[in-house]
């Protein structure tokens, strides 16, 4: 275990969240340079997409920017980093931008997918095959402005890196960070062979270790304090289904990682199974309930529930709709979550339950400060 973390205290039903978030992501096309124009006042909240660009707006949905179309985006802390592709394929950089004036901040050369973190003053990102040629790698620009590799995986033998055990190879597919960017969650591995797991990195000291070993770990959030991971483990056989043929049901695994404490919140079961976690604050974990519904439309009944940690009560947040592909920020208070059976998304406020709702032709809200891919 890590000492200073120690210290520091097929596309199925149960992979939804990230088959129509990157489905949707897909609806942005590639563009140029990020021109922007200023539209309204207010606080940076949400960012999503439309059928042409990509708006920021307030708590209340009121629009405050917009920018063009671009494949990726996050925005924390009044902060816009956006993936903006280059001309030749694999080339890409990352704009970063002050969404009050519009103004860009700075460049980072060869990166994509941005998170953003730390209010605004880190952002981690994954390479281009010019910054990295293998791909196994993390990066941050970090609150200083200097750009450093986080994590790299070792290539093969010979090569350096941290040894991952992975037969067919670690590459990143997914991180989360906490709330300041000191702890980092990386999910490694293959996702054509659906073999992957889950390691954890001291960004300060870069020092990483597995925290998952079942080869079957993935989608993961970090608490706000860092103190924390939850995972969403997939089970090793598929649920028959009469509609999708089979589909493949998760649990969700928490891993306390300062004492290396773990336990499962939920258990496998093809008729009612927890998808996407995400923690809202340090003791409460959202989450996405499947039931399996025949009267549904997609067979499966959708709702939005909270998990108290400590005491193990679950409470439901969203019921109606059918939300789904959920993504929470701690900062906000807030979940933003689409829906499985019609356009747009809406937003609650976890603490009030007051819903806002965006319908019409919007895609894949962001909300500033999920800290997560």
């Amino acid at each position: 275990m890590n000492s200073t973390l120690r210290g520091r205290g097929p596309r199925t039903i149960g992979s939804l969240a990230v088959v129509l978030l990157a489905g949707a992501a897909l609806l942005a096309p590639a563009a140029g340079a990020a021109s922007v124009r200023s539209l309204a006042a207010g606080e940076a909240e949400l960012g999503y997409w439309t059928d042409t660009e990509i708006v920021i707006a307030d708590g209340a949905g009121t629009q405050i920017r917009t920018f063009p179309d671009l494949p990726k985006f996050d925005l924390n802390g009044g902060v816009f980093a956006g993936e903006i592709p280059g001309k030749r394929r694999g080339a890409a950089h990352v704009d970063a931008f002050d969404i009050a004036t519009g103004e860009r901040l700075y460049r980072i050369r060869n990166g994509r997918l941005p998170v953003v973190s730390a209010e605004g003053r880190k952002v981690f990102f994954f390479p281009t095959f010019h910054r990295d040629q293998y791909a196994e790698s993390v990066w941050m620009r970090t609150a200083k402005g200097r750009v450093r590799r986080v994590i790299l995986f070792k290539a093969g033998p010979g090569f350096p890196g941290v040894p991952h055990g992975m037969s067919a190879g670690a590459f990143p597919l997914d991180i989360a960070v906490d709330e300041q960017g000191r702890t980092l969650a990386v999910v490694a591995g293959l996702e054509p062979l659906r073999a992957f797991d889950v390691w954890v990195v001291d960004v300060k000291t870069r020092e990483a270790f597995r925290v998952t070993r079942g080869r079957n770990s993935h989608n993961p959030s970090l608490s706000p304090d860092g103190s924390q991971l939850a995972v969403r483990v997939e089970s090793p056989d598929p649920c028959p289904d009469p509609l999708y043929g089979e589909i493949l049901v998760g649990k969700i695994r928490l891993i306390t990682l300062y004492t290396e404490h773990s336990e499962f919140l939920s258990e496998w079961s093809c008729d009612l199974y927890y998808d996407t976690p995400r923690w809202i604050d340090d003791q409460t974990l959202i989450a996405v309930r499947v039931t399996k519904d025949e009267t549904e439309e997609l067979g499966y009944d959708l709702d939005i529930v909270k998990f108290d940690v400590p005491t193990g009560t679950i409470t439901e947040v969203v019921t109606e709709g059918n939300p789904c592909c959920i993504t929470a920020s701690p900062s906000l208070g807030k979940v933003a979550y689409m829906f499985s059976d019609r356009d747009g998304f809406a937003v609650v406020d976890v603490a009030t339950g007051a819903v806002t709702d965006h319908p019409g032709n919007v895609y894949v809200p962001h909300l500033s400060g999920q800290n997560r891919l």
